[in-house]
């Protein structure tokens, strides 16, 4: 795997184009859970150059984490390395995580910024 594709952030797009319930968390080597993708929260951009928007991810029942950086694998294959934080969790008991993405927009080369 590339650099590049090591410190891939996902954009919106790729996010709601997923099956929800397809999604990876890497916890350990070698070990992995399926989460399943709850909602993605609008944010406030520090400018009009960047979006800003959050993840929300339900752990299977019984599943705790804590804050920490984890690899979350997309049903088609992409990975991103994120920081995870935990929240609320859901009404039925389910644990659920949090990453917050701040990245620059990527503007189509010959479109003025």
């Amino acid at each position: 795997m590339s650099q590049d594709n090591l410190n891939a952030i996902p954009t919106r797009a790729e996010l709601a184009e997923c099956n929800p319930d397809s999604f990876v968390l890497q916890v350990a080597p070698e070990q992995g859970i399926r989460v399943s993708l709850l909602e993605v929260r609008d944010g406030v951009p520090m400018n009009g150059h960047h979006e800003c928007y959050s993840l929300m991810l339900a752990l299977p029942k019984g599943v705790v984490l804590p804050s920490n950086l984890y690899r979350l694998y997309s049903p088609a294959g992409e990975q991103w390395v994120l920081l995870f934080t935990p929240v609320m969790p859901k009404a039925d008991g389910r644990a659920v995580l949090e990453a917050v993405i701040h990245r620059a927009l990527v503007v189509p080369a010959g479109v003025d910024a």
